[in-house]
């Protein structure tokens, strides 16, 4: 089963500034030892980094990335292929809108500033 990917008429480049990793790896499993100290271990194969960022989009842009989250995205559930900021260059990834909330939304003018974090597969 091919994955959705991110709509073409809707920007996927960060603003700038709003752009931040808010956790770099999946969590490791820690055991602690009776001399107190602790080993930390990889969870799972499969890591994911959690990005957080706003994108800057017009109102029929914001219209299409709504539909896309709403249907493609089954209100946000499904993982989607997307470009994103890597810190050097835009690389396509295999994402998911994380959180309860799925994303947020404020006016600037007449542009509409989304914000989501995605979790990015490694």
């Amino acid at each position: 089963m091919s994955l959705p990917d991110w709509p073409a008429g809707v920007p996927s480049a960060p603003q700038r500034g709003s752009f931040r990793i808010s956790r770099p790896f999946n969590k490791p499993v820690s055991s602690e030892f009776e001399a107190g100290n602790t080993r930390d271990r990889p969870r799972g194969t499969l890591q994911y980094r959690m990005l957080a960022m706003e994108l800057r989009m017009s109102a029929v842009e914001f219209a299409l990335f709504d539909a896309f989250v709403a249907d493609d995205l089954a209100r946000g559930t499904k993982r989607f292929t997307m470009p994103v900021w890597d810190g050097a260059g835009m690389v396509t990834r295999t994402v998911k809108l994380a959180g309860e909330d799925k994303f947020t939304t404020r006016q600037q003018g007449r542009a509409v500033m989304v914000g989501f974090t995605l979790e990015v597969e490694l």
